[in-house]
């Protein structure tokens, strides 16, 4: 099967084009399937992530879960994804449509067509590397996230945000060889949450107000801003429990 048959190019956005113009560009995907959407980032490669999600295990097992489109920004790992892909047999893919990227000034539309609306969209999930600034927009638009850590990295540190997230609820921690069980556990989160029938998007004021910054997703956010991170890492009390953000401090 040739390449073009299950990849498409993304489309060229204009360089004028803003953040929320890109959001409301986003088309509306049929209430027929689900749309998973799978990053790795834009500074380390994440072969294995890859690799994982044109299995055709990984592809069974979206099919078996209502699933429709695949979509992959591969980085720099484009050409070989797109060889992997082609070389699928037929009756592998179940029916999914992989497409495939490389790099995009914003992910954001990515993530919103995983996002739930009622009459509009069914709800899918994101799978990304378990890194904070991507955390952070998946988060933002309300879509459910499968955070797999890319052991790789420096001291492994996205495998504590990835457990730290998983332990509040943010997020689903997903382990490489395993992710058909994260797209059930993403299953059962959109059945339990009703996020198919979620109501039209509105994104959220940013960055969250500092009274109201209470939580693990308020102390990711402010790993965008390191200066600000700092300050009021620094100001907390003694007796300020630390541990929920201590490790946040990387980019």
């Amino acid at each position: 099967m040739s390449t073009s048959s299950n990849t498409i190019e993304q489309p060229e956005q204009p360089a004028h084009l803003t953040q929320d113009t890109l959001m409301h560009n986003v088309p509306s995907q049929p209430a027929t399937g689900r749309h998973c959407f799978v990053t790795i980032g834009s500074i380390a490669n994440f072969r294995p992530l890859l690799d994982e999600v044109v299995t055709p295990d990984f592809l069974a097992c979206l099919a078996s879960h209502g699933y429709s489109t695949l979509t992959v920004q591969c980085g720099p790992e484009l050409e070989q994804f797109r060889e992997k892909v082609a070389a699928l047999a037929t009756e592998d893919i179940h029916g999914i449509d992989i497409r495939s990227f490389d790099y995009t000034p914003s992910l954001i539309p990515y993530m919103l067509e995983c996002r739930g609306e009622a009459g509009t969209r069914l709800a899918g999930c994101v799978i990304s590397h378990a890194g904070s600034g991507t955390i952070l927009e998946v988060k933002r638009v309300n879509a459910t996230l499968i955070a797999v850590p890319n052991p790789t990295l420096m001291d492994n540190h996205q495998l504590e945000l990835a457990e730290e997230l998983s332990r509040q609820n943010w997020a689903i921690h997903g382990h490489i060889g395993h992710l058909t069980s994260a797209v059930q556990a993403a299953s059962q989160k959109i059945s339990s949450g009703k996020l198919d029938s979620l109501p039209p998007y509105s994104a959220p004021p940013f960055p969250v107000p500092a009274e109201q910054r209470t939580t693990l997703f308020d102390w990711v956010a402010l790993t965008c801003y390191p200066a600000e991170f700092q300050r009021q890492s620094s100001s907390l009390s003694p007796n300020t429990d630390k541990s929920h953000h201590a490790a946040l401090s990387f980019d």
